[in-house]
Formats: structure tokens, C-alpha cells, sequence
């Protein structure tokens, strides 16, 4: 059986209500960008997968924190290889550029965090938990 976290069965529609970003802006970021690493094209389609839509919503955050948005996606594939823990935060260093910036944490540790300077903070666990959630369901309706 395929690996439901990589499996690209989500259409572009889907993939962009899902990520909470627009259908337009989808459109122009696989133009753009580097989509393959997160869609794949078959035929005249672009499909999506668990993985990349995450990867899309945490690049989207990324870039509102003011990251440019090409290494924004970078950052995002980099630290979305397996789902992360539903309590997951990303914390990162505001103005950071490096694809490799950024690590999780629990969020019952961000009162701990030593902030001495801007950071940025994505609740990303309870993000891709919803689209998980979120995305089984749409796969149940479809079967």
C-alpha cells in the first residue's frame, strides 16, 4: 500500500483550499518555482500529495513572516520529510535565508524560548494535522 503522506492523489483546486492559500497563486508558484518539489504532472494535470500540500502552507506562513518565497519552499521541503507531532512548533529566527533554518518544538516549550531577538512562529504540527485530517476525508468521499 502507498505511503498516504506521499501519495499525490489531490488536485490542484484541493491541494491550494488546503494549503489556505488561492488557486491563482498555486498556479503561478508551479510556474515560478521549483514544483517538483511539491506536485507532480501526469498527463495535463498537476497532483499533490499530503507532503507537498504541507509543504505549500508551511512555504505560505514562511513567506507572510516575510521569507522570500523561493526559500521559503526550500525551507518548507527541507524540514517536511515526515509529519511532524500534532503539539509541533517551527520556530526560526526572523530574516534567516538559509533553506536549513528553523527547528520544532513542543508547544508546551515556547514559553522556555530565550528570545533575545525577532522570531517567527508556525504552529505547523496542528496545521498538517488538519490537513491530514482533512485530506483523508476527501479520500473516504472519493472511495
Amino acid at each position: 500500500m502507498a505511503d498516504p503522506w506521499r501519495e499525490r492523489a489531490y488536485s490542484v483546486g484541493e491541494a491550494a483550499t488546503l494549503a489556505g492559500i488561492r488557486r491563482s497563486t498555486l498556479d503561478v508558484w508551479c510556474i515560478r518555482q521549483p514544483h517538483e518539489l511539491f506536485s507532480e504532472k501526469r498527463g495535463h494535470r498537476r497532483w499533490f500529495s499530503p507532503k507537498d500540500i504541507a509543504v505549500l502552507r508551511m512555504a505560505h506562513e514562511l513567506e507572510r513572516g516575510g521569507m522570500v518565497l523561493l526559500t521559503a519552499i526550500a525551507c518548507a521541503y527541507e524540514h517536511m520529510q515526515e509529519p511532524p507531532a500534532a503539539d509541533a512548533v517551527f520556530v526560526i529566527p526572523a530574516g534567516k535565508l538559509s533553506p536549513r533554518s528553523g527547528w520544532f518544538i513542543s508547544d508546551r516549550d515556547v514559553p522556555r524560548l530565550a528570545i533575545d531577538k525577532s522570531i517567527i512562529l508556525i504552529p505547523i504540527g496542528q496545521l498538517v494535522a488538519g490537513i491530514i485530517a482533512a485530506c483523508a476525508e476527501l479520500r473516504s468521499r472519493a472511495a
